[in-house]
């Protein structure tokens, strides 16, 4: 968990700490996402799938899906653990 402009979030590792923080709207919940580094930062024109940056499509992140599919891939926990 962190603390950011006075609101307590939750943060999901998905790396190493590279002492940044990505800030993201999930389900109306801010969450940090840890473990990634920004190249660059600002806004870009939209694409039909994305954004367009120097004239490179990047894609949206659908974090719904990333986060769904990186809690499919966690082992189940043994009895007695939460």
């Amino acid at each position: 968990m962190t603390l950011v402009a006075g609101e307590v979030l939750a943060v999901v590792e998905l790396g190493e700490p590279s002492g940044e923080l990505l800030l993201c709207e999930l389900d109306g919940q801010t969450v940090a996402l840890s473990g990634l580094r920004a190249d660059r930062v600002g806004f870009w024109p939209a694409s039909d799938s994305g954004v367009s940056v120097d004239g490179v499509n990047v894609p949206s992140l659908d974090l719904k899906a990333a986060l769904d599919e990186f809690r499919s891939d966690r082992p189940a926990p043994q009895q007695g653990e939460p």
